[in-house]
């Protein structure tokens, strides 16, 4: 346990802030806001006690608060005609439109001109894949490293040589998973996508997309994922939609006379089989919420951490934020971003409280933001989501440094945040302990 006395480091600030000790020379000028952290590190060390556990990370280990997956249940692949007799199993998730021959067309062509594979999925839990377009009954090009004992006899400079050849590559079942745990999506092929051109991939996922080859026996993970908006002349409303495909690439190995690698001209194209993954969650469950300070507390009723409120939605390329309350009346930001600032994402001026008065926590509506960033962990999310006050013309970071004083917390992502000017020790009598123990058995402070 950290014990703190730092009254004199605040007024050391003080003093440094004024410049009116006897000799400058000794004496390092703080920053200004050095001085406003050491005010409200004092202010919160009076508020706890004046004790931190050495260890407290304040429910930002990469563990805590981590998101949990169904114990026991494995990756299942829900057929159309299973969903139709017994709809629990999609969980709420909607059904996809069919995808138009227009559209699929259009995503061939994309896929067609753009080379480069990303082999990065989604980190999706459930989600839909529907069959776009399959090519496996056309003739694929490859190379073959042929060797022939007899060419330098008829005047070569060496026996091995190469030469383009044509066949049809088998791309018999897809696999989905996270790369290690692969799951066979049972009777979706390349050709037809199945029966149904259409499963529910369920407690499965989209990191990864992979096929087995019958032309050599093998198994690879050779794709492209990409974000297309597919034009309005593609459906029949006229709306441009944008929609995530999957292009997998073709490629295969195997010996004859020289090794022969079929595939080996477009293995970077994506365009052998192509597939569309529509998230399958009827609602975005959020693994983690953040309460911040900012900065500006004094009293007891101060530290009401309601300055910013936000819930987050690991993924391991594009997590997502959403911003459900902004009690502080100084400009706030998310990441660095201007365009993140709390008030005009709420489309309020600086000087309104968001959603924190009694009874009034949905008052207005949370704001939703993809951030293209991957964040997988409490940790990942305390260091990549910085958040920041606008605090004597500069921007401050909102800070939660290990064993000392906290401007944000972790905390559980239902835990309904505190009214304005609410505190939070008289509402949480574990709360104090917990920042002074990090006992394990205080974890749950709020309980």
């Amino acid at each position: 346990m950290k014990k703190y006395l730092m009254t004199g480091v605040a007024a050391i600030a003080m003093c440094a802030a004024f410049t009116s000790c006897s000799n400058k020379d000794d004496v390092e000028v703080m920053t200004q806001s050095q001085i406003d952290k050491a005010k409200y590190d004092q202010a919160f060390l009076n508020y706890v006690g004046g004790n931190i556990a050495a260890n407290q990370d304040w429910g930002f280990s990469a563990t805590a608060n981590s998101r949990m997956t169904r114990a026991g249940e494995a990756a299942e692949v829900v057929k159309k005609d299973v969903w139709q007799n017994f709809p629990e199993k999609l969980e709420g998730a909607t059904v996809p439109a069919d995808v138009t021959k227009a559209e699929a067309d259009y995503v061939y062509e994309w896929f067609q001109n753009n080379p480069g594979l990303t082999e990065t999925g989604k980190d999706w839990s459930n989600f839909f894949i529907q069959q776009v377009y399959g090519t496996m009954n056309l003739q694929k090009k490859g190379i073959w490293h042929r060797y022939d004992q007899n060419r330098i006899n008829n005047g070569y400079e060496s026996n091995y040589y190469d030469e383009e050849f044509n066949d049809k590559g088998g791309m018999d079942y897809l696999t989905v998973g996270d790369g290690t745990n692969m799951t066979h999506v049972n009777d979706f092929n390349a050709e037809t996508g199945g029966p149904w051109n259409i499963v529910f991939m369920k407690n499965s996922s989209a990191l990864k997309f992979g096929y087995h080859s019958s032309w050599d026996n093998s198994e690879r993970q050779l794709f492209k994922l990409a974000e297309i908006e597919v034009p309005g002349s593609c459906f029949s409303d006229g709306v441009a939609r944008k929609g995530w495909y999957v292009g997998l690439s073709l490629l295969a190995e195997k010996y004859d006379n020289g090794e022969k690698i079929l595939g080996y001209q477009r293995q970077n194209y994506g365009d052998d089989w192509i597939l569309k993954i529509v998230p399958g969650e009827s609602k975005i469950e959020y693994d983690l919420r953040i309460w911040a300070e900012d900065l500006s507390a004094s009293g007891d009723s101060d530290f009401d951490f309601n300055d910013i409120v936000l819930d987050v939605k690991y993924d391991a390329s594009d997590a997502i934020i959403c911003l459900r309350a902004a009690g502080g009346t100084l400009p706030l930001r998310i990441a660095g971003n201007d365009e993140w600032e709390t008030h005009k994402l709420f489309k309020v001026a600086t000087s309104v409280m968001v959603n924190t008065a009694n009874g009034k926590h949905t008052e207005i509506e949370p704001v939703v933001i993809h951030t293209n960033m991957g964040i997988n962990n409490a940790a990942e999310a305390n260091t990549k989501l910085k958040l920041e006050v606008f605090k004597n013309n500069e921007w401050q970071e909102m800070r939660a440094p290990l064993g000392e004083p906290a401007c944000k917390l972790a905390v559980d992502k239902n835990l309904d945040w505190l009214n304005e000017r609410t505190s939070i020790k008289g509402t949480y009598d574990k709360f104090v302990p917990w920042v002074q123990e990090n006992n394990p058995n205080l974890s749950k402070w709020w309980e």
